[in-house]
């Protein structure tokens, strides 16, 4: 029975006719939640570099202008 799947001609049959489409739906299926995972991962790369950006500039920024700033009252 090994034999029979060794064959070349038969390997492209099987190729051909069972395994290509099964993996063409199972990627039509997927393939949404493929680019929804990458939009959110690049969300969340976003959202860390700005708040590393925030949390340096907040270091480097000399007291006096954060006392200055943070005495001003916020009216909502």
């Amino acid at each position: 029975m090994g034999a029979f799947f060794e064959k070349e001609d038969i390997q492209m049959a099987i190729r051909n006719k069972v395994l290509d489409p099964i993996m063409n739906h199972i990627l039509k299926r997927v393939f949404p939640y493929i680019i929804l995972i990458c939009v959110m991962f690049i969300l969340l790369l976003v959202s860390v570099l700005i708040t590393l950006a925030v949390i340096l500039f907040k270091i480097n920024t000399p007291a006096a202008i954060t006392n200055a700033v943070s005495s001003v009252p916020v009216v909502l």
